[in-house]
């Protein structure tokens, strides 16, 4: 659950960072926002992946658990 809020997080700050590169910004700090844009999509993928990576724990060993021992 935390790691799908992080996702979220970083995709929402992912697409405020890209709305600021749609506008004329009035200050000197734009490379600030493409960081920001590029660090937010990093983060979402790291979330991405490592949700899928519990996900895939999870099923084995749920799968474990249920096979009968014979």
């Amino acid at each position: 659950m935390v790691i799908g809020l992080i996702g979220m997080l970083a995709l929402i700050s992912a697409a405020y960072c890209f709305w600021l590169m749609t506008i004329p910004l009035s200050y000197d700090l734009v490379y600030v926002v493409v960081i920001g844009f590029v660090v937010s999509l990093g983060v979402f993928v790291i979330a991405l992946i490592s949700s899928f990576v519990i996900v895939v724990r999870l099923r084995r060993s749920h799968r474990s658990q249920t096979t009968p021992i014979v």
